[in-house]
């Protein structure tokens, strides 16, 4: 066995655990603020020379999946699953990354709750996300306008234009705290591309059932992103509160995808599955026509995925089809 692949075995046990102690969590987040101080000395102004690519939609509506697609097919760079661990010290992480692992990039395409298995496969890169688009409270969702006055967009600038001169490569990011400012992140970046998947709704309202079911014992726990509307949600009972996510959220991102169409691919779930090639290609299309740049797609990319959907639910999927209604009228 190589030294590289003892590291890399270790490395699996330590940091691909997905819960972390007090104690831990505190030491990453030292870690992080100690590592800024010195990485702040190495940005340089660089420009955006290459496209951002920003994944979002729904809560289980294939995010997770669409966002490997793409980091596994096209030749594009990503933050990896040791990366993500330097939320605030990106540079440190993608070197120490390349240091561990060197240009590795696997993927089983499984993930558990957007968790992905793979040190070298995507991560969504949430803390970061989280602390530049002050997301750290649920103000940063309920009152986005007022949020999006204290950002600190120019120097999110330097950090993006830095990471992405690290890896001199287009970049892929799922990105759903970003969809809450779209028009921003377009007008401070330029090269951006959203990619917006759909599912079908009471396959999504099932499927966030069946994880508040597996992570609280209380199922009125809210799971996963909110609409700017969780104030008006969050004491209504389960369903209803599922209802109302999917509701809110879906009605959001409509919006965002028809006042910004230009910079917006849209794909569904079952043509993910079925046909990936064809979303392969529309991004590409994409990337040409906004900005003149061919996404290189690699030889291997997958020719399907399983298609999957809840059957056997036709009870439960009135129940939230009705309460879905009942939003619209309200």
């Amino acid at each position: 066995m190589t030294k590289k692949k003892k590291l890399s075995d270790f490395y699996k046990k330590r940091i691909g655990k997905y819960t972390k102690s007090k104690e831990e969590e505190d030491f990453l987040l030292n870690t992080n603020k100690i590592l800024q101080d010195m990485e702040k000395e190495w940005y340089k102004d660089y420009d955006i020379k290459y496209p951002f690519i920003f994944v979002f939609g729904l809560p289980r509506s294939g995010t997770t999946l669409l966002s490997q697609f793409i980091a596994h097919s096209f030749k594009i760079s990503y933050i990896n699953n040791i990366m993500a661990r330097f939320w605030l010290a990106p540079i440190h992480g993608i070197r120490l990354s390349k240091n561990i692992l060197g240009n590795e990039k696997t993927t089983t395409y499984n993930s558990d709750y957007a968790r992905t298995h793979e040190l070298s496969d995507i991560h969504e890169f949430g803390y970061f996300w989280r602390h530049w688009l002050l997301k750290n409270k649920i103000s940063g969702i309920t009152n986005i306008e007022d949020i999006e006055k204290k950002i600190e967009w120019q120097q999110l600038k330097i950090v993006l234009a830095n990471i992405q001169n690290e890896f001199k490569n287009p970049m892929i990011f799922k990105n759903i705290f970003g969809s809450y400012h779209m028009e921003k992140l377009i007008s401070l970046l330029e090269k951006v591309i959203f990619v917006y998947i759909e599912r079908d709704e009471l396959d999504v309202a099932l499927s966030i059932l069946k994880a508040r079911k597996k992570y609280y014992k209380d199922l009125n726990t809210w799971w996963s992103y909110m609409p700017p509307e969780y104030p008006l949600l969050k004491n209504f009972p389960c369903e209803k509160q599922i209802a109302g996510q999917i509701y809110y959220l879906k009605k959001f991102y409509n919006k965002k995808v028809n006042t910004n169409p230009e910079h917006i691919v849209c794909v569904t779930y079952k043509e993910l599955c079925n046909e990936p090639s064809n979303v392969a290609k529309k991004i590409q299309k994409k990337s040409v026509d906004l900005f003149n740049y061919e996404l290189i797609l690699k030889d291997n990319i997958l020719g399907n995925f399983t298609f999957r959907t809840y059957k056997n639910n036709q009870k439960q999927k009135c129940k939230f089809k009705k309460m879905m209604k009942e939003f619209k009228y309200e």
